[in-house]
């Protein structure tokens, strides 16, 4: 009975899952009210050189897209965009949360238009919205 009442007051397990990875970003996400966010579908290693554009210019314009390199440790990824984003109206900055799968940590970075990574949620489109909101 000890084991599982320890297990259930247990509040983060670590490596983060993506279901951990949301549930550390809620309080980041909730400062933006009517954004879509997105989270990556897998873990980015340490060092990742990520490609990022405004919304729609990738093939076209490729001297518009941007690289950055990710932090120095295993990083789930959320951005956080304005609703209704589109190539016209596209935000200048969007909002991108690395979030260290081993411990929890996290940085808030902007950058010019947004990572182009493998989303776990369905791209340029609502994305799911923490619950209760």
């Amino acid at each position: 009975m000890l084991v599982i009442a320890m297990t259930a007051c247990q509040k983060e397990t670590y490596p983060l899952t993506m279901e951990g990875a949301i549930k550390k970003a809620e309080k980041v996400i909730r400062r933006y009210p009517g954004y879509d966010w997105y989270v990556s579908k897998n873990v980015l290693e340490p060092g990742t050189t990520m490609q990022y554009s405004k919304f729609g210019i990738l093939w076209d314009r490729p001297e518009l897209i941007h690289e950055y390199v990710t932090p120095n440790y295993r990083a789930w990824l959320v951005a956080i965009v304005e609703v209704g984003a589109d190539v016209a109206s596209a935000p200048d900055e969007c909002l991108h949360l690395f979030i260290d799968a081993d411990t929890g940590h996290y940085d808030e970075v902007w950058l010019t238009g947004m990572a182009i990574v493998e989303w776990g949620s369905t791209p340029f489109s609502r994305a799911m919205r923490v619950q209760g909101e």
